[in-house]
């Protein structure tokens, strides 16, 4: 699968999915929840394991599919003991210092000691964002570039969300970029097909080999009045175009 038609997939997925989320501070959709764990596996992130009677010890996700999780097994034995299935348990991580829980049901154990959970069905993230962030429909309309300020890197890719107050954007896996960098000048096409000139400064970087590409969130760095409106401008009629649907 190329660039475009992964990035076209996952979108596709996330909107046939899309159900009414009036509390921000959970994940509901189904490929969401996945994409999300899947990010807490490829970080190698310790999760905290808690049980009804308040015991607590740690493991670590092994692997995510559509339907389970698989958890490392467990080196305590009192909590080994109760991992069966049948057995909901709490579990508890922070991703970039920010809560990540949930509940779920152990539904069996492997040859190797570990365990399979059931996919959540909600996840516990609260938003760390000032404004919401609408989706760009036909992805591969809306080009980006940028130059990573003090360096001769450039990067690449398509604008795959965008807010008031920034954007992310799907760049090649292969592209150099961290967070706090200043990518300036940035250029990003608009509905017309014209370009607005604009800096930003990279807040995140969360790369997915799984995915093939890498998303880029940034926010908008001293914003001109004119530009500002473009962008403003620009997330109504994405509104609007997602509304008609």
């Amino acid at each position: 699968m190329n660039f475009i038609s992964s990035l076209k997939s996952l979108l596709r997925s996330e909107e046939e999915e899309q159900t009414p989320n009036p509390n921000p501070n959970f994940i509901v959709r189904p490929s969401r929840i996945k994409h999300m764990l899947q990010i807490l596996m490829e970080s190698h992130v310790q999760v905290s394991l808690v049980f009804d009677n308040q015991l607590e010890c740690t493991s670590r996700l092994l692997d995510v599919s559509t339907n389970e999780l698989i958890l490392d097994q467990l080196n305590n034995r009192a909590a080994h003991l109760k991992m069966l299935p049948g057995t909901v348990i709490q579990v508890n991580a922070k991703h970039h210092a920010v809560p990540f829980n949930f509940s779920s049901t152990i539904t069996g154990t492997l040859h190797d000691g570990s365990y399979l959970m059931a996919m959540p069905e909600k996840i516990y993230h609260p938003q760390k964002r000032s404004f919401f962030r609408v989706p760009i429909e036909n992805i591969e309309k809306y080009k980006f570039t940028a130059a990573i300020q003090f360096s001769e890197n450039l990067i690449s890719g398509y604008v795959y969300d965008v807010s008031f107050g920034g954007i992310c954007i799907a760049v090649y896996s292969n592209s150099y970029v961290k967070k706090g960098s200043i990518l300036t000048p940035a250029s990003m096409t608009l509905k017309d097909g014209s370009t607005i000139q604009l800096d930003l400064t990279v807040c995140s970087v969360k790369k997915s080999p799984l995915e093939g590409f890498t998303r880029v969130g940034c926010e908008f760095l001293n914003l001109a009045s004119q530009e500002k409106r473009e962008i403003h401008k620009f997330i109504t009629a994405c509104e609007r175009e997602r509304a008609k649907k």
